[in-house]
């Protein structure tokens, strides 16, 4: 199934129309290799688009600004690297681990994870980690379903497709459920028309965020800060707002569906 998921995004890679990278995937695995410990490699700026660096770690490595497209991350382990501005779309990113890493103002649209199609039948453990990553200002877009955001940074955040076409497909809403946001700061992120089904917000900062059209069955905002936050349009079905704070100045709340089950 891992094959599929690869072609899949070859097949992205060449409809982008791509350029060739400036390394091949064994230069960037003996540059890593060679890697000394507290002298990150450098790849800031670079191409690495299409290639398969699956499994690897990257040791902290500067990757600002560098473009991946199509390239296959499974399992690969960027702790601490530096992501900012970095073009991670159509990436595949099953069990890849960006803990602790710097990819604000990134792009990770429509990247390749699961080896099934259906919600119900997901391995949650193919899952990418961004536990405690800064992703301020990061742009996500596809299926991320249970993936782990603890204590991450995403102030202003994209979870959204302002033109769902633009990628060649026709993908409509990011799919975010069960997904884990306890204690990040997700103030002003955007989930307009979002999957949020039994994602936990748990002493989360939501102020100002934006849950326009968003499904947040069984979501729990326990001990979370929602003052602003909107929910216009949104299907709040047994979403747990317990302790949360700034309750009495969220927006749309009269225009949210299945508001009389909330659970406060």
């Amino acid at each position: 199934m891992r094959a599929v998921l690869i072609i899949a995004c070859l097949l992205g890679f060449v409809a982008g129309g791509a350029q060739a990278a400036d390394f091949t995937a064994k230069d960037v695995t003996h540059s890593l290799f060679q890697a000394k410990a507290g002298k990150p490699i450098d790849f800031s700026g670079k191409n690495l688009a299409g290639l398969d660096l699956a499994g690897l770690d990257f040791k902290g490595a500067r990757l600002a600004g560098v473009d991946l497209l199509g390239a296959d991350l499974s399992e690969g382990i960027f702790k601490g690297s530096d992501l900012s501005g970095a073009r991670l779309d159509r990436t595949t990113l099953t069990r890849a681990d960006f803990s602790g890493a710097t990819l604000e103002k990134a792009t990770i649209l429509r990247p390749s994870i699961y080896s099934t199609f259906t919600v119900a039948d997901t391995n949650w453990t193919e899952a990418p980690k961004f536990t405690g990553a800064k992703m301020a200002g990061a742009k996500l877009f596809g299926r991320f379903d249970f993936a782990d955001f603890k204590g991450a940074d995403l102030k202003g955040a994209q979870f959204t497709s302002r033109a769902p076409r633009d990628e060649n497909t026709s993908l409509a809403q990011v799919g975010l459920f069960s997904g884990d946001f306890d204690d990040a700061n997700l103030e002003g992120a955007d989930f307009t028309g979002g999957r949020l089904g039994f994602a936990s917000f748990t002493n989360a900062n939501v102020k100002g965020a934006i849950f326009n059209g968003t499904d947040l069955t069984r979501a729990d905002f326990s001990g979370a800060d929602v003052t602003g936050a909107d929910f216009t349009g949104a299907n709040l079905d047994e979403a747990k707002f317990t302790g949360a704070k700034g309750f009495d100045t969220v927006k749309g709340f009269g225009q949210a569906s299945n508001t009389d089950r909330v659970v406060r």
